[in-house]
């Protein structure tokens, strides 16, 4: 236990606590409560944190710290007195950086130099930690505790002496101490880092110095807006539109209820009283469609954070092209038909003001190119500079608005609020299947799922298939497809998920036993042809004689007994108005990853009542957990369909997980927990980083709705009733469940994805430790690389290779890279794919290998270090194969072997991170996507003691260490004394 002076100290050095004398007062924390903008900048002049090297390296990319924290730090390392601190290796900003060799010292010297009037007392030098690689020495005993005079013009040297013991990025915060009489004590300091990096992390460094996003522009007052010239694909639209789709604006009265508060505003306890409400019939459209209003004001807020000044475009024939850095990010998301707005830069301030409406084309990596009316393009000349406005689609939105409205418009209170099921099977005589994948005759839930699908026995109670990842809840949704196909000659199916990825995959999959002739895959036009898989292209809407996409008729889309398509794009199919009944099938896949309301555009749309010979509803999805945020659990739309969950946040946490409660009439026939509803279980991102499907942003992140505690997300609110039995194993009941419907959903628990040692954390964490993994009478792939000479320790297929690197950005993408541990993946990418069967490493090829990273930037690193840098994997011949992605990307899908890096190397971030559910760090639902997809052998590359602040990594590397799984930089916990300390107590809000 730490000594009350060890707290003391703590208490200090964390500002929570002024000393005076024998007096402690603790400090009252000033807070400032703004609604909205994540991404809100200070105020104040930040140009200080902004200077670069000489070499064009950025002294610190590592995150932009909050202006009150730049404020500190430019204090601390400001000079005082005319005491200065120099070095040959300044890099601005109280940086000094240098290189090194792994084991190789290397000694450079600081110099304390007094350009004062008067003498000051050099009392001691020392870093604030102890660090491994770091020595500091001089003459008189300074880095020791002795003090040293230093007279008017002198100077005195402190040597730094740095070992690292590998390639890395290693450094120390140097806290020079200093006395001036009359005993005026004050303290200087410095930013030491040593960089040992080999030929291809220089090679992938930053290509220019990050530039931060700049301010967001002011808003002019009178403005003329010159239309631009969309491109000519969106013209190609032969499907009927019999059902009008609404603006849905909201009201300008809801945004002044919000900005003038509860106690100023009439509306405030109107509003505050719906989303207070159990979700009921009566108020089922108006409580979601306020949720989408809200969701609506937050995403204009953070679209602002994009604006851009003082940029230039390069013209292209008719079109000019803008580089929008992480625009390959969804940072902001910029889709083909989009639009943007420019002005010139020189005429910000004139009124009126002429600004051009800009259509997106095309996008490619991080250029934008634009269609503008014919006035700007004979005033463009090069290097004009122009204000760029950001918007975002509103289309999501609209739909799911006419979603909620055609739910209780077309009598659907029923299948979505259900009371009982019709317990009577399609059949008259026992279903007896011939089963596309045979595998599934093994498994006792997943055959049971099938079965109660098709016999369609949950009627009108949509049926969910639940279960955590690698349990089969896709295989059996494909299945149930297959067979619904098969054994209904007359069946009509339309199967959906919320992103482009997951919704290929159920094509891919379906394309494998049914003729592509009977399927038909919709397709946006905002989609990049070239991303579509080639295998599914003969049978999606892209129309080669025009080089576009074409939307065609509804009499000819009702020739196809297979229609799939993603949530938003059947947006379209419902405005086509197919005939009541049309659609005997609604499968949805990937159902944790939707809201509620984007679920509903494929259901309300394309369903007809119980009454009126109900379209049959499945959705398949995994359990959430009580980790979340949400103070309430989500239920899943109705309608078929699977999800790993928890798994992503977005800006994932959107994508809220379904939750059904089981009906009491239901329950018995579905103990094998495989359940009503079926979606399925593919990959999406984040929006998925590389979707170019719109989707509505991660639920309610409005604080008006999270103060009201409607959950972390717009679409969250709760059908599980206490009225209704329990819930799923691992789903959590609120105190205030809002209704009292949904069944006992289908859960599959074997899972034959992973080694028994992979699945065992996240296992643990999220699933109460139900997920077994089933054995295997075949060669079982999970244990071939149990002997592999890599292994830390053999028959442990699980490596974490800790690493010290340093996160980095460039030019103007806000996202970030990791040179350190891109060499670490190189390295062990080499070993596996030329083991040519040796040292105990069986052959593999790149298709069987994944790496997951959480950032775009990262992600094209690696790429480019495959590809093009390293001579020895560019030169295989299917490297192309092998899948570089974010997590969403790899989202229902699994390799023999993943490689994970982590990337971040600086802790400043995490409130963001937990915030706003942004990268791994602090999101369990990513981290659980990540590390449950290797199915043989799982390689994690990070910085152990940054990953350690967050628990589920923490759990994972202790678990790693335990094991004898750990290797790379020397790691041990962190002594709590002084950081966990002050951590606790910053904690306990002491002084409020």
């Amino acid at each position: 236990m730490p000594n009350f002076s060890c707290i003391l100290y703590a208490l200090k050095v964390t500002h929570r606590v002024q000393v005076h004398g024998e007096s402690v007062h603790f400090k009252k924390e000033k807070r400032r409560v703004v609604v909205a903008d994540q991404y809100r900048r200070p105020r104040g002049n930040t140009t200080a944190s902004a200077s670069t090297s000489a070499s064009g390296q950025q002294p610190s990319s590592s995150p932009q710290a909050p202006q009150s924290r730049a404020k500190k730090w430019a204090k601390f390392i400001c000079g005082k007195h005319g005491v200065e601190i120099v070095s040959e290796h300044d890099q601005g900003n109280g940086r000094i950086r240098f290189p090194v060799v792994p084991r190789k010292p290397r000694t450079v010297t600081v110099l304390v130099q007094n350009h004062g009037a008067e003498a000051v007392t050099l009392r001691r030098c020392q870093p604030r930690r102890r660090v491994r690689e770091f020595s500091f020495t001089d003459e008189q005993g300074v880095t020791q505790g002795q003090s040293l005079l230093l007279h008017p013009g002198g100077s005195y040297p402190i040597q730094a002496r740095c070992l690292a013991t590998c390639n890395g990025y290693f450094h120390a915060v140097v806290v020079f101490e200093f006395t001036k009489e009359p005993d005026e004590p004050f303290s200087i300091g410095r930013f030491i880092a040593a960089v040992a990096e080999s030929k291809l992390a220089k090679d992938l460094g930053p290509s220019a110095p990050f530039q931060p996003y700049q301010s967001s522009l002011q808003q002019p007052v009178t403005v003329i807006t010159e239309d631009g010239i969309p491109p000519d694909s969106s013209l190609k639209n032969e499907l009927e539109s019999e059902i009008p789709l609404d603006t849905y604006d909201y009201p300008k009265s809801l945004k002044d209820a919000i900005l003038r508060g509860p106690r100023a505003s009439s509306g405030w306890a109107d509003m505050q009283s719906l989303l207070e409400a159990p979700l009921q019939p009566e108020n089922y459209q108006q409580k979601f469609q306020l949720l989408l209003h809200l969701e609506e004001i937050q995403m204009e807020v953070d679209i602002r954070r994009y604006d851009m000044q003082d940029v230039t475009m390069v013209q292209d024939r008719a079109l000019l092209v803008l580089d929008v850095p992480g625009v390959a990010e969804s940072r902001p998301s910029v889709l083909k038909g989009d639009h943007l707005f420019v002005h010139l830069s020189s005429e910000r301030d004139h009124s009126p003001l002429v600004r051009y409406k800009g259509y997106v084309h095309g996008v490619e990596l991080e250029k934008v190119r634009l269609g503008f009316s014919s006035k700007l393009q004979k005033k463009f000349v090069n290097n004009l500079k122009f204000d760029v406005t950001f918007t975002f689609n509103r289309l999501p939105l609209q739909v799911q608005h006419r979603a909620a409205a055609l739910a209780m418009q077309r009598g659907l209170s029923g299948l979505l609020f259900p009371s009982s099921s019709c317990h009577q099977s399609l059949f008259t005589g026992t279903f007896q299947p011939r089963w596309f994948d045979r595998k599934l005759q093994a498994n006792e839930e997943q055959c049971r799922a099938v079965t109660h699908i098709v016999t369609g026995m949950s009627r009108p109670a949509p049926y969910l298939i639940f279960g955590p990842p690698g349990t089969g809840k896709t295989v059996t949704l494909v299945e149930a497809i297959k067979q619904v196909w098969t054994c209904f000659k007359d069946a009509r199916i339309l199967a959906c998920a919320p992103s482009n990825s997951a919704t290929d995959l159920l094509c891919q999959r379906l394309i494998k036993d049914i003729a592509p002739r009977y399927i038909y895959r919709l397709v946006a036009n905002s989609r990049s042809y070239q991303e579509v898989p080639a295998d599914i292209r003969s049978c999606c809407n892209w129309d080669d004689e025009q080089s576009c996409y074409v939307y065609p008729s509804k009499e000819h889309l009702q020739r196809y007994r297979i229609l799939i398509t993603t949530l938003v794009t059947a947006g379209r199919l419902v405005s086509a108005n197919f005939p009541p009944g049309f659609f005997s099938h609604v499968f949805i896949d990937e159902g944790g990853q939707a809201v509620e309301p984007e679920s509903m555009v494929a259901i309300a749309g394309e369903c007809c009542p119980p009454a009126v010979s109900g379209t049959s509803v499945c959705m398949a999805w995994g359990p959430p957990r009580p980790l979340l945020s949400s103070p309430s659990v989500p239920r899943a739309p109705e309608c078929h369909g699977p999800g790993d969950q928890p798994q992503r946040g977005a800006a994932g946490a959107g994508r809220r997980p379904p939750a059904a409660g089981p009906h009491p009439e239901v329950a018995a026939g579905h103990r094998a927990r495989l359940g009503h509803l079926a979606a399925g279980e593919a990959d999406a991102a984040q929006p998925p980083v590389q979707e170019v499907e719109r989707r509505v942003r991660p639920a309610v992140r409005h604080q008006t709705a999270l103060e009201l505690q409607v959950g972390t997300g717009p679409l969250c609110c709760v059908r599980l009733g206490a009225g209704s039995g329990s819930a799923p194993a691992g789903c959590a009941v609120p105190g205030g469940a809002l209704g009292t419907r949904g069944i006992r959903p289908g859960h599959c628990s074997a899972s034959a994805r992973s080694h028994e040692t992979i699945l065992r954390i996240p296992n643990e964490l999220f699933y109460d430790s139900e997920l077994k993994a089933c054995e295997s009478d075949e060669l079982d792939v999970r244990s071939l690389y149990c002997a592999w000479e890599e292994l830390p320790k053999k028959g442990f297929p699980v490596i974490f290779h800790g690493v010290c690197g340093e996160e980095q950005r460039e030019a103007k993408s806000p996202s970030f890279f990791n040179t350190a541990e891109i060499e670490v993946l190189v390295h062990y990418l080499k070993k596996l794919l030329q083991s040519q069967g040796k040292g105990g490493c069986p052959r593999v090829s790149p298709k069987e290998v994944g790496i997951i990273s959480p950032y775009r930037k990262q992600v094209e690193k690696i790429r480019k270090a495959i590809t093009s840098l390293d001579p020895v994997l560019r030169a295989l011949p299917d490297i192309s194969l092998l899948k570089v992605g974010s997590v969403e990307e790899f989202q229902g899908q699994e390799r023999r072997v993943i490689l994970i890096s982590a990337v971040r190397s600086c802790s400043e971030y995490f409130p963001l991170d937990e915030t706003f559910n942004l990268g791994f760090l602090k999101n369990p639902k990513r981290f659980n996507v990540a590390i449950t997809r290797a199915k043989a052998l799982l390689i994690v590359v990070g910085n152990p003691a940054v990953l350690s602040k967050d628990q589920h990594w923490h759990r994972f590397l202790g678990y790693c260490r335990e094991e004898g799984g750990y290797t790379g930089y020397p790691y041990e916990d962190e002594s709590p004394a002084e950081d966990g300390l002050a951590a606790d107590l910053h904690a306990l809000r002491l002084g409020n």
